[in-house]
Formats: C-alpha cells, structure tokens, sequence
C-alpha cells in the first residue's frame, strides 16, 4: 500500500471538467454529506460523478490514513483513507483496492494525451505499482503539458487538489489507467437563471448544482455574485430537471422558478421573496407534455405586462406559451419560421438587448456564436445578428442569462464558459455585448450545474 497520495480538487471541477476537460479549483459550496451520483456500487459511473465523489473528500478535509480497521465512513460509503482507497471510492468500487490491485479492475491507456477526467495515474516502481495512484481531473491549459488532480498525498495530510507537468510525470513514471466501468457524460444546457429572488432590487442568480439542489447567489448590484443557500432542501430534490426559467409567474410581486421537471411535465415553484421557493404545480398539461425541449426563458413578449414562457422544442422550433398572471401558460405559437430553425442552439435568454423596450432572445446558435433576435412585443422575433463576434467565441458555454447585473441600466448577459466559470458580458443597448469578467472568485465553481 502507497504511502503518498494527492488530494482532490473541489467538486466544482466534477461535471464541467468531465465535459470540457477544464480544470476548477473550488467549490461554491460545502454539501459533503450528500451522497454523490447515481451510480451503484461496482457498476458504470459517469466521469463528473467520480470527480464529484472525489471533490467530497477535498471538502470534507479527509485526513491521510493507511488503516483498513478504521476506514473513512460517509455517504459515499466505507474506504480507507489512502490514495488507492481515494480512487476506489471515487469510481464507487466495492471495496478499497490498493495501487496494484486498481489494475484489475482498469486498463492502461497509450499516451497520457489518451485521459479524460476520472481516469487515474499510477505511478510505476521498475517491477510493480507500489507507490502512489492519484485522479486524474483534467488539464489547466490547452496544449495538455500541465495535469490537475486528485490526491491524497501523505500521513498528516488531507484530500486535495494538485498540479503535475506532464514532464514530472513522466520522470515520476507516472502510467494512465482508465477505470473498465467509467462513462462519459452526456453534456447538456446548464440548469440556471436570473432573478430578484430576495426582494434587495438587485438580480440574483438560482441554479440546480451538482448534487441537485436549488441554489440561490445573490447579486451585489455591481456584477458579482455571492452565498450559495438551499432554495427548496437539500436533499436532491431537482434531479431530472432539463431546464428552469425565472419570473413571477402568479403576480405577488415575488420572483418564481418554472422548470422542466424529470416527467417532462413544467413545474411552478412559488417565491418567498427571501430567497426560497415551494410548491410544484403543473404550468401546462400533465406528464410528458415538455419532452424533448432543448431550453426555457422567461419574460413578457406580448406587452401584456404577464410572464410568458419561450422553449425550444423537440421540432427545433421556438415556441411562445402565453402567461395567465395566475401560474399557468398556454398556447405553444411559433416565435420564428417553422421546425428545425433552433436545431444545435446551446442555449437562449431573454432581454431587451437593443433598447426598444421589447423584449428580445439572445441565444447560442450551432456555429458557438451569440446571436440576437429582435422582439416585436407581440410574441415573435426576427433577425439573427452577432452580438459578440462571429469567430464561435462562446464554444462551450452552457449557459446564458440575461438581466441589469450591474444595474448600469442596459441588459447585459451572464453566463458558464467552458471552463465552468460564470462570466458578465455587459450591454450597450444596440445588440452587442462586450467584457467578460468572473462573477464570482476561483476558477470552474459552476461546474455540475
């Protein structure tokens, strides 16, 4: 058994590094004692959710520990605690392997240019792997010379992340091995959106995180984002939803969250205006009604001065559902010309981008640049001009929000770069957007939402 190990970087790197192959380095918020994942023991296990498991450590602080008679007991499970027993709970295995044994249950990749992040590097001793195993996260820069991992490195020590050149690894003899029962994740639209959620007159941001749970950061007026607190438990309670909305879609005066729930059925939560939702109530029909939708945004795009909600559907259409001031939509209207028109969009959001006051849809199109489609405050929208360069500058993002976040008086956009970092683009009320600056601190802390 090794007796150096290195320690997991925060389970902000999960999900987005497991897609992009970016590196983060911590985490928005603590949630450790939530069990991790789906998968099950010994079984297939998606790339984020060893990343997620391994950041649980980092964030538990697991201290370094060779003892097979006093293992580390969480949700995750019961291992001990040293660098082959980290790997071994981050692929959810059924018991703690040790730096020789992991092979049986993995294969050696060819080149380190071959990893994905959850893979492992096992470090080779002339004769055998004795030494010290760590996970693989993903790399820090384009070209694949620095790698970011998992480890827990040493007696005394505690699970974290660290950096390796690839040329330290290969002095080391460092091998890549990948584990025989990992996946790859299908990547999909983040799960976000922007609203006054606690009343302050400044817009906040609410998504669905990693663990699956509703979580609120609240704008400072200014352009940053801060917390990260339950909006509705924690206790996983938004797995399965495809995409969520904001807007007060009952007219109290309080910001709700609309989303498409895990039955493909559109649910209402209603606003506290402090910062909490509840409920779940049908918006449109019954189960199944939403399938297939790509993405959802919110706002008033007939004048009637009543939320109203846009989707992309399973036709790559954009459809308009009209707001009844009371929780429900209606309709389902063609915004733009007919089927397959929004087919490869990674995301939309609503604004009045240009300054007409007339709400318009900004959105990522399939050649990775933002467009603009002007409203014509009757439900439909027209055009497709660049909003930010046409050189496919927004490759990777997963998504965008519109909104006043430095409450400079134009719509700007907010939205998760490839590195899983949530960037503001700020607006000049003539359809173009400029910056990019981080909202909030630290680098991949939205990953997994």
């Amino acid at each position: 058994m090794p007796s150096r190990t290195s320690k997991l970087v925060r389970i902000a790197v999960a999900a987005a590094i497991a897609a992009s192959g970016a590196v983060a380095t911590s985490a928005l918020t603590t949630t450790a004692a939530h069990a991790v994942g789906t998968s099950s023991v010994d079984g297939p296990i998606t790339r984020s959710e060893v990343l997620a498991r391994a950041q649980s450590w980092v964030d538990e602080q697991v201290p370094y520990s060779q003892s097979n008679s006093n293992p580390w007991v969480d949700s995750n499970g019961s291992y001990r605690s040293d660098c082959s027993g980290y790997v071994s709970m981050a692929w959810h295995l059924s018991q703690s392997l040790t730096t020789q044994t992991l092979r049986n249950v993995s294969t050696q990749l060819g080149s380190f240019a071959d990893l994905k992040p959850g893979d492992a590097l096992d470090r080779y001793d002339g004769g055998n792997y004795n030494i010290h195993v760590m996970i693989f996260a993903g790399w820090t820069d384009s070209s694949q010379t620095v790698a970011k991992v998992y480890t827990e490195p040493d007696f005394n020590k505690v699970a974290k992340t660290d950096t390796y050149a690839v040329s330290t690894l290969s002095s080391m003899d460092y091998r890549p091995f990948r584990y025989d029962n990992i996946v790859d994740d299908i990547q999909r639209p983040a799960r976000t959106a922007a609203g006054d959620f606690n009343g302050d007159g400044k817009l906040d941001v609410v998504g669905i995180d990693a663990y699956n749970n509703l979580n609120v950061y609240p704008g400072d007026g200014a352009g940053h984002l801060g917390g990260g607190t339950a909006m509705l438990g924690s206790n996983g309670a938004w797995a399965g939803f495809k995409a969520i909305a904001a807007g007060d879609f009952n007219r109290d005066g309080k910001m709700d969250v609309a989303g498409i729930d895990a039955n493909d059925s559109l649910k209402l939560y209603t606003g506290d205006g402090a910062g909490h939702v509840s409920g779940g109530t049908a918006m449109l029909g019954g189960n199944g009604a939403w399938a297939g939708f790509k993405a959802i945004t919110a706002g008033d795009f007939d004048g009637d001065g009543i939320p109203d909600i846009v989707g992309i559907d399973a036709n790559n259409a954009l459809k308009f559902y009209k707001g009844d001031g009371v929780g429900h939509v209606s309709g389902g209207s063609s915004m733009l010309g007919g089927n397959g028109l929004w087919a490869g969009f990674k995301a939309i959001t609503a604004g009045d981008f240009n300054g007409d006051n007339r709400l318009d849809i900004a959105g990522i199109d399939a050649n990775n640049n933002l467009m603009l489609y002007v409203g014509d405050g009757a439900g439909h929208v027209s055009g497709g001009s660049a909003m930010y360069g046409t050189g496919g500058n927004w490759v990777g993002f997963r998504s965008v929000m519109g909104g006043k976040f430095d409450q400079g008086g134009t719509w700007d956009i907010a939205g998760i770069d490839k590195n899983n970092n949530m960037n503001l683009y700020t607006g000049d009320a003539a359809g173009h957007v400029g910056g990019g600056t981080q909202m909030v601190g630290g680098s991949g802390l939205w990953v997994g939402f």
